[in-house]
């Protein structure tokens, strides 16, 4: 009784092939969670093209308030920003207010509030205060930190924070002393529960 075995060569390179080929998807399977990033499935529809390549610039630059490390200038991520504000239609911004990044969450809000036509301001910023879920990254001078976007909105945009002294001049987003209270009232009922 002679056997033949030609089919066990066969099977053996299989039963090789199959555990190397397992490793090898579970570490493509690996490296694509831990490096995923919610932004790769964000949906740009209804957002234009140059709009959509000036917030992607902007995500990885930060926001600054104009003046970087050693003093050097950085009037060109300002422009950028200011650009994004100026020309991105209520809609775009509306929807980047979604966007799973805190700096361009942070740029469509403020977009938002300096639109003198936009008209609910009142529930946006509390909205944005609500908001916690990604930070800002934040520069000003040699010194960077991360803040939440609702605290940026008061204390750098809307600067209505009795914590810090207002400036000569209060920039007019049309909201009244009412509204103003009620931002107020949120934000720092939204800092207690943060301390």
């Amino acid at each position: 009784m002679n056997r033949i075995r030609r089919n066990n060569k066969k099977q053996n390179r299989y039963s090789i092939l199959f555990p190397i080929l397992t490793i090898v998807g579970i570490g493509i399977i690996i490296a694509f969670v831990t490096n995923y990033e919610p932004n790769w499935s964000y949906n740009w529809n209804g957002i234009r093209a140059e709009i959509k390549d000036s917030i992607q610039v902007a995500e990885l630059r930060g926001i600054t308030s104009g003046v970087g490390g050693m003093g050097i200038s950085t009037k060109n991520e300002v422009e950028r920003r200011r650009w994004i504000m100026k020309n991105a239609t209520e809609s775009e911004l509306l929807k980047l207010t979604e966007y799973p990044n805190g700096i361009v969450k942070g740029i469509a809000y403020e977009g938002l509030l300096r639109k003198k036509e936009f008209s609910n301001k009142t529930e946006l910023t509390l909205r944005a205060i609500r908001d916690t879920t990604y930070q800002i990254d934040y520069q000003s001078g040699c010194l960077g930190w991360n803040i939440n976007i609702g605290e940026y909105l008061v204390q750098n945009v809307l600067l209505i924070d009795d914590e810090i002294p207002p400036p000569e001049r209060l920039p007019n987003f049309g909201l009244s002393e009412i509204d103003k209270e009620k931002i107020l009232a949120e934000y720092k009922k939204r800092l207690k529960r943060e301390y």
